[in-house]
């Protein structure tokens, strides 16, 4: 396992290079195309097809740019222990990524490592989609048309997003406005990995890995009591929704190498 982990960790290495620097013309073309006019669609099933086969390939990228962050720290966990000091790029990579990740704590330093290991890790494609399709009714919502936001994020500056029909008195929140659906799933990202009402899924994750248990997504699911006034109802909802739609299809392996 540590021989495979640490050959996995060398195929990714090159990636994170990649992490603050423009990406390639062809991935830009995917992750920023447009939402598809789902709105058109009559027949459900073409419907949910359509905005799954859209959507996932952007979650995918992001997982895999987390993987990508998560494998560097690790090396530089690694470095940090053997004594092994730390060139100037290194530095400002492990500087970027607390800014990024909200962590306070020195880069390099073992407080730093512990908390961006619990920030800085994916999350199963088949519960963002699922989260996706529930705030947004598949695509369909006007939050989702007119503003790539498949997550019901907010913002509280003014001209930020969009203003919600029936949004009380007195209220200046915003529904967040993006420029692509790829912008939007990395704020969902950072969203869920910084924020502290999901620090409980967090936390289930952290355990999940320590005791080299799969991701799950039915497991993940009840850190996100906080997303929704429903509370736990929301949650089973989100489990039916990922079943009935076979939507763990669209995962990766269960266990994955990276601790």
């Amino acid at each position: 396992m540590r021989l495979v982990r640490h050959q996995y960790i060398l195929a990714l290495l090159g990636a994170v290079a990649l992490l603050w620097l423009p990406a390639r013309a062809n991935d830009v073309a995917l992750l920023e195309t447009d939402l598809p006019d789902l709105t058109q669609i009559a027949d459900v099933a073409t419907k949910k097809s359509q905005f799954i086969e859209f959507l996932a390939p952007r979650v995918q990228a992001e997982n895999q740019r987390i993987e990508a962050e998560r494998a560097w720290l690790l090396q530089m966990r690694d470095q940090a222990n053997a004594d092994v000091p730390y060139q100037s790029w290194q530095k400002t990579l492990l500087t970027r990524l607390g800014r990024y990740y909200e962590v306070e704590a020195a880069p390099g330093t073992q407080d730093y490592f512990e908390h961006m290991l619990h920030r800085a890790d994916i999350l199963p494609v088949s519960l963002v989609l699922a989260q996706a399709a529930k705030e947004s009714g598949w695509g369909t919502s006007r939050f989702a048309t007119e503003g790539n936001n498949l997550f019901g994020q907010w913002c509280f500056q003014t001209g930020c997003g969009l203003v919600p029909t029936g949004r009380p008195e007195g209220e200046r929140y915003e529904v967040k406005a993006f420029d692509s659906i790829a912008q939007a799933v990395s704020a969902y990202y950072r969203n869920v990995n910084t924020h502290e009402p999901y620090l409980a899924l967090r936390n289930i994750r952290s355990e999940l890995r320590y005791l080299s248990l799969p991701l799950e997504s039915d497991t993940l699911a009840w850190g996100l009591e906080s997303y929704s006034i429903r509370g736990e109802a929301y949650i089973r909802e989100l489990s039916e929704l990922i079943d009935y739609n076979d939507l763990k299809q669209h995962d990766l392996p269960a266990y994955y190498a990276l601790n």
